[in-house]
């Protein structure tokens, strides 16, 4: 049986479902050849933007909590892993490390990418989940990107500077 080949994905935006109105976050590759969207849930879109805006809130969020947890107690992340799709959700789990003691817990996808980018972990997706995408972040024409549908966008995106 073969092992899963997995790519390394970065947050490239995070997007309002333009059906559901739900946010989406935007994944894709170095070369920008491949894109995923994500569903989160608003609360977990807000702690991402937080987090890639570098607001610091005046308490902690959630995810902010587990990553002092994390940091305090010498655990590492060592990345976040995308690996299947069921029922019209992705699966993913993270890896993590405490010494020489390895670890994997299943999380939801958002969950996960909040903590990856607070402890700055790769977020890797099997590369079979790319199949078919394209690196359009316009949804193949739906979503302009300066559009309200869009969230935030990685200002890498952008054709001029964000002001």
């Amino acid at each position: 049986m073969n092992r899963p080949t997995f790519v390394e994905l970065k947050i490239r935006g995070i997007a309002l479902d333009p059906e559901s109105q739900m946010p989406m976050v935007l994944l894709q590759d170095h070369e920008r050849r491949k894109v995923i969207t994500v569903s989160v849930g608003p609360f977990e879109a807000s702690a991402i933007i937080i987090e890639m805006e570098g607001v610091e809130p005046p308490r902690p969020l959630t995810h902010d909590i587990i990553s002092n947890l994390f940091t305090n107690h010498g655990f590492t992340m060592k990345h976040l892993e995308i690996y299947g799709f069921v029922d019209d959700k992705y699966l993913a789990r993270i890896h993590y490390t405490r010494g020489l003691k390895k670890y994997t817990m299943e999380v939801r996808p958002s969950d996960g990418i909040a903590l990856a980018l607070r402890l700055e972990a790769s977020i890797l997706v099997d590369i079979e989940l790319l199949k078919g995408h394209t690196g359009d972040l316009a949804f193949h024409g739906q979503l302009d990107p300066y559009s309200p549908e869009m969230l935030y966008l990685d200002a890498g995106q952008r054709d001029t500077p964000v002001m």
